[in-house]
Protein backbone atom coordinates (compact mmCIF):
# COMPACT_ATOMS: atom_id res chain seq x y z
CA UNK A 1 0.00 0.00 0.00
CA UNK A 2 1.20 3.26 -0.95
CA UNK A 3 1.41 6.17 1.76
CA UNK A 4 -0.35 9.05 1.72
CA UNK A 5 1.31 12.75 2.14
CA UNK A 6 -0.81 14.79 4.02
CA UNK A 7 -0.89 18.75 2.36
CA UNK A 8 -1.53 21.73 5.11
CA UNK A 9 -3.03 24.47 4.31
CA UNK A 10 -2.88 27.39 5.67
CA UNK A 11 -6.07 30.22 5.17
CA UNK A 12 -4.04 32.56 3.13
CA UNK A 13 -3.50 29.91 0.64
CA UNK A 14 -6.71 28.82 0.45
CA UNK A 15 -8.34 32.50 -0.06
CA UNK A 16 -5.81 33.29 -3.11
CA UNK A 17 -7.36 30.12 -5.42
CA UNK A 18 -10.62 31.22 -4.46
CA UNK A 19 -10.23 34.82 -5.35
CA UNK A 20 -8.27 33.88 -8.53
CA UNK A 21 -11.38 31.74 -9.11
CA UNK A 22 -13.67 34.54 -8.85
CA UNK A 23 -11.80 36.83 -11.37
CA UNK A 24 -11.78 33.80 -14.28
CA UNK A 25 -15.47 32.89 -13.10
CA UNK A 26 -16.05 36.86 -13.81
CA UNK A 27 -14.06 36.84 -17.14
CA UNK A 28 -15.84 34.08 -18.53
CA UNK A 29 -19.17 35.60 -17.90
CA UNK A 30 -18.25 38.74 -19.16
CA UNK A 31 -17.31 36.65 -22.36
CA UNK A 32 -20.48 34.83 -22.39
CA UNK A 33 -22.75 38.33 -21.98
CA UNK A 34 -23.93 40.52 -25.08
CA UNK A 35 -21.83 43.69 -25.40
CA UNK A 36 -23.98 46.71 -24.21
CA UNK A 37 -24.50 44.85 -21.01
CA UNK A 38 -20.69 44.63 -21.06
CA UNK A 39 -19.78 48.16 -20.43
CA UNK A 40 -18.99 47.95 -16.94
CA UNK A 41 -17.08 44.33 -16.73
CA UNK A 42 -13.44 46.13 -17.54
CA UNK A 43 -13.88 47.72 -13.82
CA UNK A 44 -15.58 44.46 -12.55
CA UNK A 45 -12.11 42.77 -13.40
CA UNK A 46 -10.11 45.58 -12.51
CA UNK A 47 -11.35 45.28 -8.76
CA UNK A 48 -10.95 41.82 -8.62
CA UNK A 49 -7.25 42.49 -9.53
CA UNK A 50 -7.06 44.67 -6.92
CA UNK A 51 -8.54 42.70 -4.49
CA UNK A 52 -6.28 40.00 -5.21
CA UNK A 53 -3.17 42.09 -5.10
CA UNK A 54 -4.00 43.57 -1.48
CA UNK A 55 -4.81 39.71 -0.46
CA UNK A 56 -1.42 38.80 -1.19
CA UNK A 57 0.18 41.94 0.32
CA UNK A 58 -2.01 41.79 3.67
CA UNK A 59 -0.67 37.53 3.65
CA UNK A 60 3.03 38.71 2.87
CA UNK A 61 2.67 40.53 6.10
CA UNK A 62 3.79 44.48 3.89
CA UNK A 63 3.26 47.61 5.34
CA UNK A 64 0.46 48.69 3.17
CA UNK A 65 -1.90 47.57 0.47
CA UNK A 66 -1.39 48.56 -3.48
CA UNK A 67 -4.86 50.13 -3.07
CA UNK A 68 -3.52 52.11 -0.06
CA UNK A 69 -0.06 52.97 -1.79
CA UNK A 70 -2.55 54.65 -5.02
CA UNK A 71 -4.91 56.66 -2.86
CA UNK A 72 -1.54 57.70 -1.06
CA UNK A 73 0.09 58.71 -4.28
CA UNK A 74 -3.05 60.79 -5.15
CA UNK A 75 -3.74 62.28 -1.45
CA UNK A 76 0.70 63.28 -2.15
CA UNK A 77 -0.20 65.07 -5.37
CA UNK A 78 -3.46 66.82 -4.57
CA UNK A 79 -2.23 68.12 -1.24
CA UNK A 80 0.82 69.54 -3.55
CA UNK A 81 -1.95 70.58 -6.46
CA UNK A 82 -3.35 72.35 -3.89
CA UNK A 83 -0.08 74.64 -1.82
CA UNK A 84 1.00 75.03 -5.51
CA UNK A 85 -1.89 76.68 -6.18
CA UNK A 86 -2.26 78.83 -2.89
CA UNK A 87 0.87 79.93 -3.54
CA UNK A 88 0.82 80.98 -7.22
CA UNK A 89 -2.59 81.77 -7.57
CA UNK A 90 -2.16 85.39 -5.64
CA UNK A 91 -0.85 88.51 -6.30
CA UNK A 92 2.87 88.26 -6.82
CA UNK A 93 2.77 84.67 -6.92
CA UNK A 94 5.47 84.39 -9.26
CA UNK A 95 7.10 87.69 -9.30
CA UNK A 96 7.75 87.38 -5.46
CA UNK A 97 9.48 84.02 -6.04
CA UNK A 98 12.97 84.71 -8.20
CA UNK A 99 12.93 81.17 -8.91
CA UNK A 100 9.88 81.32 -10.18
CA UNK A 101 8.87 84.88 -11.75
CA UNK A 102 8.79 84.62 -15.61
CA UNK A 103 10.92 86.03 -17.48
CA UNK A 104 11.03 87.71 -21.23
CA UNK A 105 11.95 85.04 -23.60
CA UNK A 106 15.02 85.72 -25.53
CA UNK A 107 14.06 86.49 -28.77
CA UNK A 108 12.22 89.46 -26.92
CA UNK A 109 15.39 90.78 -25.37
CA UNK A 110 15.43 93.84 -27.12
CA UNK A 111 12.08 94.91 -26.66
CA UNK A 112 11.10 98.88 -25.75
CA UNK A 113 9.52 98.87 -22.56
CA UNK A 114 10.07 95.20 -21.95
CA UNK A 115 9.96 95.29 -18.13
CA UNK A 116 5.91 96.11 -19.02
CA UNK A 117 5.45 93.28 -20.41
CA UNK A 118 7.36 91.07 -17.79
CA UNK A 119 4.89 92.08 -15.11
CA UNK A 120 2.37 91.65 -17.50
CA UNK A 121 3.16 87.66 -18.06
CA UNK A 122 3.76 87.32 -14.46
CA UNK A 123 0.22 89.13 -14.02
CA UNK A 124 -1.48 87.02 -16.04
CA UNK A 125 0.10 83.79 -14.72
CA UNK A 126 -1.24 84.62 -11.06
CA UNK A 127 -4.63 84.93 -12.35
CA UNK A 128 -4.93 82.19 -14.56
CA UNK A 129 -3.65 79.16 -11.99
CA UNK A 130 -7.15 79.29 -9.85
CA UNK A 131 -8.63 77.91 -13.01
CA UNK A 132 -5.60 75.40 -13.47
CA UNK A 133 -5.66 74.15 -10.43
CA UNK A 134 -9.05 71.81 -10.83
CA UNK A 135 -7.55 71.02 -14.11
CA UNK A 136 -4.75 69.25 -11.86
CA UNK A 137 -7.06 67.67 -9.49
CA UNK A 138 -8.65 65.54 -12.08
CA UNK A 139 -5.69 64.73 -14.25
CA UNK A 140 -4.53 63.31 -10.24
CA UNK A 141 -8.17 61.69 -9.74
CA UNK A 142 -7.61 60.13 -13.59
CA UNK A 143 -3.95 59.24 -13.02
CA UNK A 144 -2.97 54.96 -13.91
CA UNK A 145 -0.25 53.82 -11.76
CA UNK A 146 0.78 50.60 -12.79
CA UNK A 147 3.00 49.66 -9.79
CA UNK A 148 2.87 52.17 -6.90
CA UNK A 149 5.40 50.21 -4.39
CA UNK A 150 8.61 52.07 -6.60
CA UNK A 151 7.05 55.63 -6.34
CA UNK A 152 7.12 55.32 -2.24
CA UNK A 153 10.30 54.20 -2.05
CA UNK A 154 11.79 56.32 -4.44
CA UNK A 155 12.94 59.94 -4.26
CA UNK A 156 12.50 62.69 -2.91
CA UNK A 157 9.28 63.98 -5.57
CA UNK A 158 9.57 60.85 -7.67
CA UNK A 159 5.54 60.67 -7.72
CA UNK A 160 5.96 64.43 -8.97
CA UNK A 161 7.73 63.37 -11.87
CA UNK A 162 5.95 60.63 -12.62
CA UNK A 163 2.53 62.87 -12.63
CA UNK A 164 4.41 65.34 -14.65
CA UNK A 165 5.16 62.55 -17.19
CA UNK A 166 2.24 61.23 -17.73
CA UNK A 167 -0.15 64.25 -17.67
CA UNK A 168 1.87 67.47 -18.54
CA UNK A 169 0.75 67.00 -22.54
CA UNK A 170 -2.65 66.92 -21.50
CA UNK A 171 -2.66 69.37 -19.06
CA UNK A 172 -1.01 71.75 -21.30
CA UNK A 173 -3.88 71.66 -24.12
CA UNK A 174 -5.95 72.47 -21.40
CA UNK A 175 -4.49 75.02 -19.15
CA UNK A 176 -3.37 76.96 -22.86
CA UNK A 177 -6.97 78.24 -23.75
CA UNK A 178 -7.35 79.55 -19.65
CA UNK A 179 -3.70 81.21 -19.41
CA UNK A 180 -4.71 82.85 -23.14
CA UNK A 181 -7.95 84.38 -21.57
CA UNK A 182 -5.80 85.94 -18.93
CA UNK A 183 -2.97 87.47 -21.38
CA UNK A 184 -6.01 88.79 -23.03
CA UNK A 185 -7.59 90.33 -20.17
CA UNK A 186 -4.21 91.97 -18.81
CA UNK A 187 -3.91 93.38 -22.10
CA UNK A 188 -0.91 91.91 -23.98
CA UNK A 189 -2.96 93.12 -27.27
CA UNK A 190 -1.09 96.51 -26.53
CA UNK A 191 2.23 94.91 -26.81
CA UNK A 192 1.82 93.00 -30.01
CA UNK A 193 3.03 95.71 -32.79
CA UNK A 194 6.24 95.74 -30.68
CA UNK A 195 6.49 92.31 -30.03
CA UNK A 196 6.41 91.57 -33.67
CA UNK A 197 8.90 94.46 -34.47
CA UNK A 198 11.06 92.93 -31.65
CA UNK A 199 10.98 89.36 -33.47
CA UNK A 200 11.56 90.54 -36.98
CA UNK A 201 14.67 92.15 -35.86
CA UNK A 202 15.50 89.39 -34.14
CA UNK A 203 15.27 87.12 -37.26
CA UNK A 204 13.06 84.76 -35.05
CA UNK A 205 9.29 83.00 -36.06
CA UNK A 206 6.69 84.64 -33.81
CA UNK A 207 6.63 83.17 -30.58
CA UNK A 208 3.16 81.63 -29.31
CA UNK A 209 2.83 83.77 -25.72
CA UNK A 210 -0.40 81.39 -24.69
CA UNK A 211 2.16 78.53 -24.90
CA UNK A 212 5.36 80.34 -23.48
CA UNK A 213 3.53 81.51 -20.58
CA UNK A 214 1.39 77.55 -20.01
CA UNK A 215 4.66 76.39 -20.20
CA UNK A 216 6.17 78.40 -17.03
CA UNK A 217 2.98 77.93 -15.12
CA UNK A 218 3.45 74.32 -15.70
CA UNK A 219 6.91 74.60 -14.46
CA UNK A 220 6.52 76.64 -11.24
CA UNK A 221 3.02 74.13 -10.89
CA UNK A 222 5.13 70.64 -10.88
CA UNK A 223 8.38 72.87 -9.35
CA UNK A 224 6.23 73.57 -5.96
CA UNK A 225 4.22 69.89 -6.17
CA UNK A 226 7.18 68.53 -5.79
CA UNK A 227 9.19 70.40 -3.04
CA UNK A 228 5.67 69.51 -1.13
CA UNK A 229 6.00 65.69 -2.06
CA UNK A 230 9.71 66.05 -0.49
CA UNK A 231 8.55 67.77 2.55
CA UNK A 232 5.54 65.28 3.09
CA UNK A 233 8.39 62.45 2.44
CA UNK A 234 11.27 63.90 5.11
CA UNK A 235 8.39 64.46 7.95
CA UNK A 236 6.61 60.92 7.43
CA UNK A 237 3.31 62.27 6.65
CA UNK A 238 3.30 64.70 9.80
CA UNK A 239 -0.02 67.06 9.28
CA UNK A 240 -1.51 65.29 6.61
CA UNK A 241 -3.26 62.27 6.99
CA UNK A 242 -2.54 58.74 8.81
CA UNK A 243 -2.37 56.89 5.41
CA UNK A 244 0.58 58.89 4.49
CA UNK A 245 1.98 58.69 8.12
CA UNK A 246 1.15 55.21 7.08
CA UNK A 247 3.33 54.92 3.62
CA UNK A 248 5.93 57.53 4.79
Amino acid sequence: MRSCRVLSITKHQMVLPALILMAILAFMAALMTPAPARAGWGDSLKQAGTQIADEQATAAGLGYTPSEAVSGIKQVLSLGADSAVSTLGTDGGFTANPALSLGLPESLGSLPGGSGLTSLLNSAAESAVPSVGPLFQSAIAGLDVGNPAPLISSGSDAITRYFESASRDTLKTQAKPLVGKSLDAAGLSSYTSAIAAAQQAAGVAPLDMSGYVTDKLLDSMFSLMGQKEASIRSSGGAGTTELLQKLF
